[in-house]
């Protein structure tokens, strides 16, 4: 694995886990709730020895009332009723007993994971199917392998701009989330370009990135058509500079959603950008970042970032170094030339 890849996989799992740090940069992804069917978990604000399971049908906005939950504790049963709510509930349990719970919901068995009661309340969730989510996805994938049709893209709220020092000049990654929000395919009449800042070079897709993506000089390439969702694509290129300062300009080709932006903080190193509206230190494997947020960016407009205070090396001494080589160089080619007329003489 290359530097590069590695310092990319570095700073996505950095940016990832710091969404909730910068909350108008991050949208926290709701797990499937059939997912989370049956696992307990432990819950501090239930009496200790208190099992609550709470019943419910595709999702937590649909609960399930007046349904009998069976409980097996060291082996006895004992059927609840859930609530209005829909939940139901056992309390006095020792620690140390193992539980279980069941349920029937329409012909569906939905049973429980079996666990040791501890020192806390426990908690958790057995969720039927609906089959209203069962039709939705059935059309939802019927529609994914429609034809394309004519729209757009956005680029969603987890794109991440990323810029960490490099060697010869800041290394920036651009993390994408390509979001197409229809349920069909869409054709945007072409490649989606990114024109990078000038100057950019060694443009590369990192591994992890949709084939989708490709580097074509200064220039990030993402061909369609795009499927319904979000597609990723992930890129970085060199933005070199030669004194302790640096612009950033990149138009977007289509709408970013949300700014998220995070530079690696080094010395005196800081950033202007009017469209920064908030910005925070943080801390993360790497050592210290500077965390900026802004809002949208519409498709066309640019973005501007300066930086400032970038530790450089003085150019002089090597332009007078070089001078001097020239000069010592061209005296010598003098003498050797005119020598022989001297001994003629």
């Amino acid at each position: 694995m290359s530097r590069r890849t590695q310092t990319a996989v570095i700073l996505w799992i950095f940016v990832m886990c710091a969404g909730g740090v910068a909350p108008a940069a991050a949208q926290v992804q709701m797990p499937n709730p059939k997912e989370m069917s049956g696992r307990p978990l432990a819950d501090g604000e239930l009496p200790i020895g208190t099992v609550s399971v709470r019943v419910i049908r595709g999702g937590f906005d649909k609960d399930i009332p007046n349904q009998p939950v069976e409980f097996t504790i060291d082996g006895e049963s004992r059927v609840v009723n859930t609530d209005a709510s829909g939940r139901a509930e056992v309390s006095g349990i020792r620690s140390g007993v193992s539980v279980s719970a069941v349920t029937v919901v329409d012909g569906e068995r939905l049973e429980s994971q079996t666990f040791v009661m501890g020192s806390s309340g426990m908690r958790m969730a057995l969720v039927a199917t609906d089959p209203e989510d069962t039709a939705r996805a059935a059309e939802d994938q019927a529609l994914a392998s429609a034809p394309a049709a004519r729209g757009i893209v956005v680029l969603g709220p987890e794109s991440r701009v990323v810029v960490e020092l490099g060697e010869d000049g800041l290394t920036v990654f651009y993390l994408l989330q390509i979001l197409n929000t229809a349920r069909t395919p869409v054709d945007i009449g072409g490649p989606l370009i990114f024109e990078l800042p000038q100057g950019a070079r060694g443009v590369s897709i990192l591994p992890e990135s949709s084939p989708q993506g490709s580097a074509n000089g200064p220039r990030l390439i993402v061909t369609g058509p795009f499927a319904p969702g979000p597609t990723t694509v992930e890129a970085a290129y060199e933005l070199p500079y030669r004194g302790p300062t640096v612009r950033l300009e990149q138009v977007w080709p289509a709408t970013l959603q949300v700014l998220s932006l995070f530079v690696e903080q080094y010395g005196a190193l800081d950033i202007a950008s009017p469209q920064v509206t908030g910005r925070s230190l943080m801390t993360g494997q790497q050592g210290p970042y500077i965390s900026a947020t802004g809002p949208a960016i519409q498709a066309g407009q640019r973005l501007t970032i300066d930086f400032s205070g970038l530790p450089y090396r003085a150019q002089w001494p090597r332009w007078v170094a070089l001078t001097l080589a020239l000069g010592f160089i061209s005296w010598g080619l003098w003498s050797g030339w005119t020598a022989p007329a001297r001994r003629r003489i």
